[in-house]
C-alpha cells in the first residue's frame, strides 16, 4: 500500500512539470481521485489492484505526455521551470491538493 501511494505521490509531483492526459489539469485531477480511492481502500489488495487497473490508461497517457513536456522544458532555466510550475498550480486547484498530500 505504502509503495503504491509513494509511487503515485512521485507521479503526482511529476505532474507539476509534466503530464497532459487530456490537459495538464485533468491529469492532476485523475491522480488526485486515484490517490483518494487508494487511501480509502486501505490495505485491501483486491481494491487497490482494481483502482490501479481503473486508472492505468490515464496514467500511461499522462506519463507519455509528461515525457514530451519534460523534453520541451529541458532547456529552460530552473527559474523558468519554477515559474511554469507556479502557473500550473494557479490554473488547477488539483495540483495544490496533490502537493498537500
Amino acid at each position: 500500500m505504502k509503495k503504491v501511494l509513494l509511487s503515485l505521490g512521485v507521479v503526482a509531483a511529476m505532474a507539476m512539470t509534466s503530464c497532459g492526459g487530456h490537459d495538464m489539469c485533468s491529469c492532476a485531477e485523475t491522480r488526485l481521485e486515484a490517490m483518494k480511492e487508494m487511501e480509502a481502500a486501505g490495505d485491501d489488495e483486491a481494491k487497490l489492484k482494481e483502482i490501479e487497473e481503473k486508472y492505468k490508461a490515464d496514467e500511461e497517457a499522462c506519463k507519455k505526455l509528461g515525457d514530451e513536456m519534460k523534453e520541451e522544458m529541458k532547456d529552460l532555466s530552473d527559474e523558468d521551470k519554477m515559474k511554469k510550475m507556479e502557473e500550473m498550480m494557479d490554473e488547477c486547484p488539483a495540483f495544490k491538493e496533490l502537493m498537500g498530500h
